[in-house]
């Protein structure tokens, strides 16, 4: 099937073990990429009633079939479990290169289950599995890891990891990708950490086939150039932060995990702010025209 590559990689961290599973026509038809697709997996591979800490809790990253395209926007993927934040079925989004590396790698979805006896990286570099120790990454932040993974693995590896509040399973833990990108809600980061696997480093060389290249690139094109336009001018010179101020004068601003919906502090940290006095430079996801991450710098 076009977009697809009609298969998910399923890593076995207890057995240090992996196999393809195929992805039925159908299914990939019904549930289309990301977070459907994701929780389709997720109902057939998480017993009924597991433990989110246990390790057969699976851990899934799912891409869509527009990701490695020329669309703008289109480099997304979802990361779902069993939360251990809410005891219920957890997905977390998040975006940039490492999808594409990912899709690239061959696999549709990465389904990971069991849990190693020691600090795993788990690398899949041009379809290849391996597992190496990773005891001296452990206690290292987020950026440190990737810098180290990149190191030893090579530079053009994308990777997805964790920090210190993941290995310690605390409930709401993300994990980070390509530098400052975060699948951040519900807790993936605390089961990653249950799993001993510390950092995924993923390349790969090979996209599936689309129907109409050309028609695909000219639709790209035009979706480019609207992208430029007045919608999305706020994210451009402002980032997601230009929501701040918004939803605080509206109350509606999550505030302290959800308890209070205003911020008294809102001003400080909106996107206006630190557009005028922290601004260095916005960067991009790949294959992304808008650029809402924001560089700042602060002397604080």
């Amino acid at each position: 099937m076009y977009g697809y590559h009609g298969r998910a990689l399923i890593v076995d961290l207890s057995a240090k073990s992996t196999e393809w599973e195929a992805i039925p026509e159908s299914i990939l038809r019904k549930f289309i990429g990301g977070t459907g697709l994701g929780a389709y997996l997720l109902y057939r591979h998480c017993p009924a009633g597991v433990d989110p800490f246990r390790p057969d809790n699976p851990l899934i990253f799912v891409g869509s079939p527009l990701v490695g395209s020329r669309l703008t926007t289109s480099s997304k993927f979802a990361v779902l479990t069993k939360s251990p934040l809410t005891g219920m079925i957890g997905d977390s989004l998040s975006s940039s290169f490492i999808a594409v590396e990912m899709k690239k790698s061959g696999c549709d979805a990465l389904i990971i289950k069991g849990r190693s006896e020691t600090p795993t990286l788990l690398t899949i570099l041009d379809g290849e599995v391996n597992f190496h120790d990773a005891s001296r990454l452990m206690g290292l932040d987020t950026f440190e890891t990737e810098t180290k993974v990149k190191k030893q693995i090579g530079h053009w590896t994308r990777v997805a990891c964790i920090g210190p509040a993941g290995e310690r399973m605390v409930r709401y833990a993300s994990i980070a990708n390509d530098g400052g990108r975060q699948a951040g809600r519900t807790g993936t980061g605390a089961v990653m950490g249950s799993k001993n696997l510390k950092a995924i480093g993923v390349r790969g060389g090979s996209l599936p086939d689309v129907y109409d290249p050309d028609g695909l690139n000219e639709i790209g094109r035009d979706l480019s150039r609207r992208s430029l336009g007045p919608a999305t001018e706020k994210y451009r010179t402002l980032g997601t932060l230009a929501n701040v101020a918004v939803f605080d004068a509206l109350g509606t601003l999550p505030t302290r995990n959800f308890q209070q919906t205003t911020f008294e502090s809102a001003q400080e940290v909106s996107g206006e702010e630190f557009h005028e006095t922290h601004f260095v430079k916005n960067s991009h996801c790949a294959n992304c025209t808008i650029g809402c991450e924001k560089i700042v710098v602060t002397t604080d």
